[in-house]
């Protein structure tokens, strides 16, 4: 009865071996940890294995549901020539702050904006807590500012306490702690992707084409990136400008 036993016992070890030697590898992956400690495997190779590049990724866009409000920084980047730029937080040239650009989030400002019904609409874009907002402000000009090809004026993103409507061709004068010059304040768009442009109207209502740029600490608006190198005395460095939700997952 031993003997027999003990052949019983060796045969379904033989068995054993023989399903575990037949099983496809994708079955063994597909298996539960516990199930392939129990066969005698390894536990499974993780799915997503940590990634340190990750934490130094730029946040997702926001998330487009009209009426929610988005808090984040807004950073600025060398402007993209592909379709879906890779932002990581490393590769900015700085962040939108009291001053223009700082080169340290840490220092940089937080902007809040609502979000619309439609990612075309503009939006003030607001500084918590404060009665400051981010503008497009015309310096060394007179209130009829008019932006386009083959003109010398243009704007610096700055922050003022002034308000202005969407659409108005109207600029306000601002005489601010941050700005001086005429502004106009519900000019901004952030679509779907994060990706933030200026829309300053003009004063026949026209909303031309507008061009990002930075030299030094000052981030730049203009319809012609020629003139405004004609009018800083050197070439700036084309940005594109992004917001980056607080709340999206890193």
């Amino acid at each position: 009865m031993l003997t027999l036993a003990r052949v019983a016992c060796f045969a379904l070890l033989a068995l054993s071996f023989i399903t575990l030697a037949h099983a496809s590898p994708a079955s063994r992956r597909s298996a539960t940890n516990a199930e392939r400690l129990a066969r005698g495997l390894t536990p499974a190779r993780p799915k997503r294995l940590y990634n340190p590049s990750r934490t130094n990724v730029a946040r997702s866009a926001p998330s487009g549901t009209p009426g929610s409000v988005q808090t984040g920084n807004i950073g600025v980047y060398a402007a993209s020539t592909g379709t879906t730029p890779v932002r990581k937080r490393d590769e900015a040239l700085g962040w939108l702050g009291a001053y223009g650009l700082s080169t340290d989030i840490s220092t940089s400002w937080q902007y809040q904006y609502t979000e619309p019904a439609s990612p075309d609409d503009v939006v003030e874009v607001n500084h918590p807590s404060t009665p400051y907002r981010l503008s497009g402000v015309a310096i060394r000009s007179g209130p009829q500012v008019t932006l386009g090809p083959g003109n010398a004026y243009y704007l610096e993103l700055q922050n003022v306490r002034a308000h202005t409507p969407a659409g108005s061709a109207t600029s306000t004068y601002v005489y601010d702690t941050y700005a001086i010059g005429y502004a106009q304040t519900t000019i901004f768009a952030i679509g779907s992707d994060g990706k933030l442009t200026v829309h300053w109207v003009n004063p026949d209502g026209s909303t031309p084409q507008l061009y990002t740029a930075v030299s030094g600490n000052n981030v730049y608006v203009t319809g012609d990136l020629n003139a405004l190198a004609s009018q800083l005395g050197t070439t700036p460095t084309p940005v594109d400008i992004w917001f980056d939700a607080a709340d999206a997952s890193q």
